[in-house]
């Protein structure tokens, strides 16, 4: 499947065997991971996070859609960003940035890019996102975004060495596209 999903400054394509380094990096970035995912072997991140996600990606398929984020002036990966069917007309939406490229608004402007692909092209009604409690930045993220925090999960989710606490937040289709006739 094609993707034509870009933005002012942004533009996307599906990951591809070229970016295990990229994404072995970001794995390996402590302040990227630190709300994410506690430290895996090489090998386990490579076969069980990596290749799962190189497949061509269809509507209904049951791995990620997982797009680098890329400025249109350069081919340097900023991040990733993508989402996954969870039926019903639902997919979960997740999003990384390198550590280089926060703080830059990089986020929000991908997270709305894959929302709009996700909800106005594919028809999706919702997306949903799943936050660790404590990760202030991507929830923000979120609500800039139009998503609305819609509960916490108590101890939930085992992070270094504990468990932790998640947030769980939705976008309604409708409401996204409201809020983009005002824009």
């Amino acid at each position: 499947m094609f993707f034509d999903i870009h933005s002012n400054r942004l533009h996307y394509r599906q990951i591809n065997a070229e970016d295990w380094p990229f994404y072995l990096a970001l794995r390996h970035d402590e302040q990227v991971m630190q709300f994410v995912a506690d430290r895996l072997p090489e090998a386990t991140i490579r076969r069980e996070k990596f290749e799962v996600r190189l497949p061509e990606w269809r509507k209904g398929s049951t791995h990620w859609l997982c797009l680098v984020i890329m400025e249109k002036s350069n081919t340097t990966p900023l991040g990733l960003t993508g989402f996954i069917d969870r039926g019903e007309g639902i997919a979960e939406v997740g999003f990384m940035l390198a550590t280089s490229a926060q703080g830059q608004g990089f986020g929000a402007e991908s997270l709305r890019d894959i929302s709009q692909f996700a909800l106005r092209e594919l028809g999706y009604r919702k997306l949903v996102a799943t936050v660790t409690a404590g990760n202030e930045a991507s929830r923000k993220t979120l609500l800039k975004v139009g998503f609305q925090q819609e509960g916490t999960l108590r101890k939930n989710y085992f992070l270094g060495g504990e468990w932790r606490d998640d947030w769980l937040l939705g976008l309604l289709a409708d409401e996204f596209h409201a809020e983009l006739a005002r824009d």
